[in-house]
């Protein structure tokens, strides 16, 4: 993305049935074939422990002109070494987001600057590409992989008027890819929040519906078509731009980004809670610069905050049970230099790996840890290069 290149001058075996558990993520219970257009095809997730095959992409050239460059790494069984392979292959431009896996850890899918899908499949280190650039009815800025590897979600940003909304892309046993069209439409959506059937959205406007001023919805996503349940406004005001979002493992308190260029206004996140079908708005934490990714700890006890304007990681501690569930607690401590414009960040739940954070920053990959009693440990900064264009980050993305 641009504003790092100002600071540079100095994949797995698919399977179909079996269960991957109750993620609470939508294949779970959007997805089981429920239109009855045939069998579902759930792919076995990965062992919970042992190393895994991550992506990251490097949107320039050595000259700082555009690239379209993707490369592997390997990330061991304990998560203390990132390996980064010495090829590459090319789809479409990819500056910022995360790359989303089934759960089979086979497939990859980035949303790339053009709005495409880009598409590859793992099969131990070696890498084959599906769609270079898949066109879809969408313009693709977020996505979210089904629990069961059966859809992906992709969240266009426009307006409703414009096709903004949620695209649900089914995936096949043979790999194949179909757009199934618009699922959910809104205007401004934010990252998709889903959990035990139901979702917790930021957006302007949800479904033509929703009333004004409500900035974060609930929707129910159990039956074939959701159905909004109800909003809220979670900020105070209708200045918020959505930055990064994370859901406690409860599924009760949403954390919501606002990162927003308006100077009278800080940068903040706004805390949701949720109890059955109601939303109410609980606090606004404030002011947190830029807060484009929010992690929360697999303990429920912490959540990390990636400040990518600010350069900056910022620990949060949670106790529900307080008036206050959220509090700043402040920076973490560095291992060595502070990251330089973090991206989006991506956690690992399950095995020998859970809790680890990977960071895509301007040249590397960091590792930031959760452990229990909230501790967040940042365990230092793998460099993708010493110097050069082409050595800028951009998207990530690490199998589950």
């Amino acid at each position: 993305m641009m504003r790092r290149l100002g600071l540079v001058i100095s994949v797995s075996v698919a399977a179909c049935g079996g269960d991957d558990g109750g993620s609470g993520d939508p294949d779970a219970a959007a997805d089981g074939d429920p239109g009855g257009d045939g069998a579902p095809c759930e792919r076995i997730g990965l062992p919970r422990s042992g190393p895994r095959f991550g992506v990251v992409s490097f949107p320039y050239t050595a000259a700082g002109e555009n690239a379209n460059t993707y490369r592997l790494f390997t990330l061991d069984e304990t998560g203390s070494t990132i390996t980064l392979s010495g090829a590459t292959f090319e789809m479409g431009r990819s500056t910022i987001g995360t790359i989303a896996f089934t759960p089979d850890g086979e497939l990859g899918f980035v949303a790339q600057e053009d709005g495409s899908l880009g598409v590859f499949r793992l099969s131990g280190a070696q890498v084959e590409v599906l769609h270079a650039r898949f066109q879809g009815s969408f313009y693709a800025d977020r996505l979210v992989m089904g629990a069961l590897g059966q859809y992906l979600y992709v969240v266009d940003p426009n307006t409703r008027e414009n096709g903004g909304g949620i695209y649900r892309v089914r995936i096949g046993c043979d790999d194949a890819i179909s757009d199934e069209g618009p699922w959910l439409a809104g205007s401004s959506l934010g990252d998709p929040l889903f959990d035990d059937g139901r979702l917790v959205i930021p957006a302007r406007e949800l479904g033509g519906t929703s009333p004004a001023g409500e900035s974060v919805h609930l929707v129910d996503v159990r039956e074939s078509t959701p159905a909004r349940v109800t909003g809220v406004d979670a900020f105070g005001d209708d200045m918020a731009i959505f930055g990064g979002a994370a859901l406690t493992g409860d599924g009760r308190f949403a954390l919501v980004g606002d990162n927003q260029g308006v100077f009278q206004v800080p940068n903040r996140v706004a805390v949701v809670e949720r109890i059955a079908d109601t939303l109410t708005a609980r606090q606004v934490l404030t002011p947190i610069e830029d807060p484009l990714s929010i992690i929360m700890s697999p303990f429920d006890d912490a959540a990390l905050v990636v400040s990518g304007f600010g350069d900056a990681f910022i620990a949060l501690d949670h106790d529900p049970e307080a008036a206050m569930p959220f509090s700043v607690r402040g920076q973490v401590a560095y291992a060595g230099a502070r990251p330089e414009l973090p991206g989006n960040a991506v956690l690992i739940e399950y095995g020998s790996l859970r809790g680890l954070v990977l960071v895509p920053e301007n040249l590397g990959i960091r590792r930031v840890r959760f452990a229990a009693g909230g501790t967040i440990t940042d365990l230092g900064k793998t460099a993708t290069g010493a110097s050069g264009y082409e050595n800028i980050t951009g998207a990530l993305g690490i199998q589950p």
